[in-house]
């Protein structure tokens, strides 16, 4: 429902500001053609609104991190996603959350197709029990019914009757004006809109307004053309006022715009500032834009840069490239083992993975690479000018957490292991969260961080928060992970001992 219900907020919001904008600032301009590509264009960006996303990037700092848990000394698990869609419960939720404003809506929608496929049908009903004459590179359709002449595509509808009224071509010529400038397609996409915008009520505003907006323009070429003055034009449109017409046709006649088109045949001089006005569209596409469209999201450790390591610090690839040296370069060392070698560049080290180069001979590499022997997770690439540089054995690195008055390790000789392997329990995981109905109804999304210990008998302890989202997500991956069944528990030195991980759980509303 809460995609629903934002469609409904999103596009009447919208489509009132763009008529606000209209009525109070561009309703007396006569430029009728800039006025028609507003008016149509608010329409269409009101409509698809709702369904535009502009992700923008922010990179997560870490400060959102939980004090006493160092990120540094923490295994970090593969991301385990989770939809909203996708999955059975979901199914479930969209039936419970389904009630009576959208079948209304649905109704509605199906109702204003219903309109607009009966008024396409009326039209060609017409054409094929009347007589129809070729006018330039029209088609007059001539009945024998009264009515006031409109038009639709390339045929004109016309009583038989007109032809014996005065002036009456020059109400034909005003139906050949709105063929030529095309006002079908403006009625015909208009309607369509109703589907989708039927319970807007700034919709049937604008509606009104796009068809008013025709009638200047179409009075606008007649009178332009000089066969007939203004005075007696406009006692021919009076003449014309009384009478109906189909549900889809660019002829608009009454008392009330017949009025305002008065109006606008004597206003024909612009305004200061018109530009401007017009202008404000655009500035109020942009907000609203920003506004509705944008929304931030995390780029998790992301650098696209500075990824390699080298004597310290942080360089490009390209800078590496351009160095003339032997090294021994050891790749895929991902952002936390990264942080636990070099914790004085915690400030700095936002990238998912990363490289670290040692140059051959370099006498400040021994202590790093004592702590490299540690981590498994790597590949080497070497260019060496004799044989590769062994990796030093040292003890595995120990954290200062404690768990159940255990020392916890971080990484050690052999690691816990998950009954089935880190497949299975990537599969458990997704088998077994349940995305909170009530974050779908909100929209809300996000990454939870979920620190836990094995302990030396194998038994998921200590489980928090690392970094959080939204209280149900949170809930949810604490819930998730806690009932993890016993591992298979790691060991240094032929011991069982504890050892602490970090496992992002990614909650998303849809796939990417």
């Amino acid at each position: 429902m809460n995609y629903f219900v934002n469609y409904i907020i999103e596009a009447g919001l919208s489509l009132g500001i763009f008529t606000f904008v209209y009525w109070f600032m561009l309703r007396r301009e006569t430029r009728y053609t800039a006025t028609r590509f507003y008016l149509l264009f608010a329409l269409l960006f009101s409509t698809l609104l709702p369904f535009i996303t502009i992700r923008l990037k922010i990179f997560a700092s870490t400060a959102g991190e939980l004090p006493g848990i160092d990120t540094t000394q923490v295994n970090l698990l593969e991301t385990v996603t989770v939809y909203a869609s996708g999955v059975p419960q979901r199914i479930g939720n969209l039936f419970l959350s389904f009630d009576y404003a959208m079948l209304i809506y649905i109704l509605g929608a199906f109702a204003a197709l219903f309109v607009i496929s009966a008024g396409v049908f009326q039209l060609l009903r017409k054409v094929s029990v009347n007589r129809i004459f070729r006018l330039r590179k029209v088609r007059l359709v001539v009945s024998d019914k009264e009515f006031s002449p409109y038009s639709f595509f390339n045929f004109i509808f016309i009583s038989n009757t007109l032809t014996k009224q005065e002036n009456w071509k020059s109400m034909v010529q005003h139906e050949l004006e709105h063929v030529r400038q095309g006002h079908s397609f403006d009625v015909l996409f208009v309607d369509v809109m109703m589907v989708f915008q039927w319970f807007n009520p700034f919709y049937w505003m604008i509606r009104r307004m796009v068809r008013e907006n025709h009638e200047f323009l179409a009075d606008k070429g007649v009178l332009k053309l000089g066969s007939i003055s203004a005075a007696h034009y406009k006692k021919l449109l009076l003449s014309q006022a009384i009478g109906g017409s189909p549900v889809m046709t660019s002829n608009f006649f009454s008392i009330k715009t017949i009025k305002k088109r008065f109006k606008m045949i004597t206003n024909n001089k612009n305004k200061k500032f018109t530009a401007l006005r017009y202008s404000i569209g655009v500035v109020v596409a942009l907000a609203l834009t920003v506004m509705f469209a944008c929304e931030k999201y995390e780029a998790e450790n992301e650098m696209l840069s500075e990824n390699i390591i080298f004597k310290g610090g942080l360089i490009s690839q390209e800078e590496f490239e351009q160095m003339e040296i032997y090294y021994m370069q050891f790749n895929d060392i991902d952002r936390l083992d990264a942080l636990y070698l070099y914790p004085e560049l915690k400030e700095h080290l936002t990238a998912d993975t990363y490289s670290v180069v040692f140059e051959e001979g370099d006498p400040s590499a021994s202590e790093i690479m004592n702590k490299l022997g540690s981590l498994k997770n790597f590949s080497v690439s070497i260019n060496s000018s004799s044989k590769p540089i062994d990796i030093l054995e040292d003890d595995r690195q120990k954290s200062n957490v404690s768990s159940n008055g255990e020392e916890v390790f971080a990484i050690v000789e052999e690691m816990p292991q998950f009954p089935g392997g880190d497949m299975a329990l990537l599969n458990y995981i997704k088998d077994n969260v349940d995305y909170p109905s009530i974050a779908i109804d909100n929209g809300i999304e996000g990454k939870v961080y979920v620190y836990f210990v094995i302990g030396s008998d194998g038994v998921v302890s200590d489980v928090k928060i690392a970094r959080g989202v939204d209280p149900s997500l949170d809930a949810e991956a604490l819930r998730v992970v806690s009932s993890l069944p016993n591992w298979v528990p790691g060991k240094q030195r032929g011991e069982n001992v504890a050892v602490s991980y970090n496992i992002p759980i990614n909650f998303s509303l849809q796939e990417q």
